[in-house]
């Protein structure tokens, strides 16, 4: 079968095991998800809801994330058990589907990494936008139990220690247009106060006047747009790291099926 067809035969089996592992390991825990679905907080939801792109909103992305899982394992699944098959029977007919649906996948994939970074800009800028005219428009009680839109921006204020969605500078801020404000719920307070650091649930009766009032000191000074963005870009170089290694490890993939496919092609046609 020559060298390169024996290391595609080895690659290919080793490779697309692993793969198969890996298919395993996202349809499992997908397949429990879908049987409970409580991995979303729940005191998030309601605003989740109102963050919209297109058709979609947020918690229907969210709960669609275990039909992903399960999906994207069972297409991983199918594509391993091809290369598998193709080189373990020798089967020219496997190795060429699974080059050609390997090969679709680098295309699909190198036309969805040139597109993020085309509109990774408007992307941002719209749902900031959005979640910006949420705040402004829907914010009305700084507690966790009168309404359900403001409860979900209290918990993700505490949850990830930012304030409003632009940075808070001082007593102008994001704040000045809500309900809360305009509405005379607000007091003398210029923030809630769970964008005060420290705040939990059981302490947020307390008062925290050199936050909320003259914004001074103790409050996140950092907007939740950013520190949601940088939280999901502290796993930049690990995203690029493994999306790098995937396209490497299929265009081998491609590379040594099609060499065994043509080696395949020489043997049936007794040239070998």
């Amino acid at each position: 079968m020559g060298c390169c067809g024996t290391l595609g035969h080895i690659y290919l089996v080793v490779v697309n095991g692993l793969f198969m592992l890996f298919a395993i390991m996202l349809i499992v825990p997908g397949a429990v998800m879908l049987a409970d679905v409580t991995y979303v907080n729940q005191k998030v939801v309601p605003l989740m809801k109102t963050l919209s792109v297109g058709s979609f909103n947020a918690a229907d992305l969210a709960d669609g994330l275990a039909i992903v899982m399960v999906a994207a394992g069972g297409v991983i699944l199918f594509i391993a058990t091809l290369g598998i098959c193709g080189a373990c029977k020798k089967a020219r007919s496997c190795l060429c589907v699974y080059s050609l649906v390997v090969l679709s996948l680098i295309v699909a994939q190198t036309i969805a990494v040139v597109l993020w970074i085309l509109m990774n800009a408007e992307a941002q800028s719209y749902l900031k936008s959005q979640l910006l005219s949420q705040l402004t428009n829907k914010y009305s009680n700084d507690d966790l139990t009168t309404d359900e839109i403001s409860t979900a921006f209290n918990f993700m204020f505490m949850t990830l220690e930012c304030c409003a969605v632009n940075a808070v500078t001082g007593t102008t801020n994001d704040f000045d247009s809500t309900p809360w404000v305009t509405g005379g719920s607000a007091g003398s307070k210029n923030v809630p106060i769970f964008c005060c650091s420290g705040i939990d649930a059981n302490s947020a009766g307390a008062a925290f006047t050199a936050c909320t009032d003259s914004v001074s000191t103790g409050y996140y000074g950092i907007g939740c747009y950013d520190a949601f963005y940088n939280l999901v870009m502290k796993y930049s170089i690990y995203y690029i790291a493994v999306g790098i290694t995937i396209l490497v490890v299929e265009t081998l993939g491609v590379f040594f099926a099609c060499c065994m496919c043509k080696n395949l092609g020489k043997t049936e046609n007794g040239k070998v």
